[in-house]
């Protein structure tokens, strides 16, 4: 016969609770008093959210957060189809650019770090997409953009592209879908220095200039891209067009400046870093889709909650 969870010896309470997420110990929270008192701490809600600010409680704040859902490419697709997306916002309040232009980042080391995680393949829709894509033309104009590229994008078999550089080459192979991941780039402009990281881990070193289009390329979002390739699987070899993403993005930020490996360690478990100054973030904008889910310091499993 299970024991009742109240009737756990309370120095095995606080293990218990480190596998619950933070939408079981909201709901556990209003069963009884025993359980709303314990989950009054704020400690249980903070480690779920990571080291941010909070203007509310740090349980409401997490059960108000949500993350930025990405409907990704249509299998049956029209030309005039839009796909969802969010512009990168200026965090510097130095400009009245109404959207962040990394290309204006040409002569000085900056970085890149992402949270996301793949929706399974549906009838509907297809697997991976383009996390961050830049291009001459906006996606709204409906106008081709005759410069296109995909800094960090996942192929239909699972394959992780990331670089900044010429030329495409795979970094990870096998992305599974519902899984969070941390990707990071960082790009040090006096040495031509690529550096890619993989939930913490370097998975790329290469010397390079940017990308030889890279001036040309005025608008990034992150959410889709254009893309023109006879062997790509993205999502078929053959295809030419945009390839959104499928699945949540729960956080995009450019930095000024370079990534240290300590640095990534610390942003690949929710931290925050202050060593270098933030650029620009993707923020939910009018008609964004959000999702509730569970959070990527909560473990390697992204989870919808109803």
């Amino acid at each position: 016969m299970a024991m009742p969870l109240e009737n756990v010896p309370l120095d095995i309470v606080p293990h218990v609770c480190k596998f619950l997420t933070g939408f079981d110990g909201f709901h556990l929270s209003h069963v009884n008093t025993y359980w709303s008192s314990y989950f009054s701490d704020g400690s249980f809600w903070r480690e779920r959210i990571g080291e941010q600010q909070s203007r509310w409680s740090w349980k409401k704040q997490y059960v108000k957060t949500r993350s930025m859902l990405f409907q990704g490419l249509k299998v049956n697709h029209r030309p005039d189809d839009f796909d969802s997306f969010v512009y990168l916002a200026d965090d510097t309040f130095r400009t009245s650019r109404p959207h962040f232009m990394l290309a204006h980042m040409g002569i000085t080391s900056f970085s890149f770090d992402v949270w996301f995680s793949l929706l399974p393949a549906t009838k509907d829709r297809h697997f991976g997409g383009i996390i961050l894509g830049l291009q001459s033309s906006s996606r709204e104009s409906q106008q081709w953009p005759h410069y296109h590229q995909q800094f960090a994008m996942v192929s239909s078999k699972g394959e992780l592209y990331c670089s900044v550089l010429s030329g495409k080459q795979v970094v990870a192979n096998h992305l599974k879908a519902n899984r969070w991941y941390h990707l990071a780039l960082s790009y040090e402009n006096n040495n031509k220095q690529q550096n890619v990281y993989l939930n913490g881990k370097e998975i790329s070193s290469v010397v390079g200039p940017r990308h030889h289009e890279w001036y040309h390329l005025r608008l990034a979002q992150v959410g889709t891209g254009c893309v023109t390739s006879d062997s790509l699987h993205c999502p078929y070899p053959g295809h030419v067009g945009w390839y959104g993403f499928h699945g949540v993005v729960d956080a995009f930020r450019v930095w000024k400046g370079k990534l240290s490996q300590d640095d990534v360690n610390v942003l690949a478990i929710g931290g925050e870093i202050s060593t270098i100054p933030l650029s620009a973030s993707a923020k939910p904008q009018q008609d964004t889709f959000l999702a509730k889910c569970t959070r990527p310091v909560e473990g390697t499993t992204m989870q919808f909650v109803k």
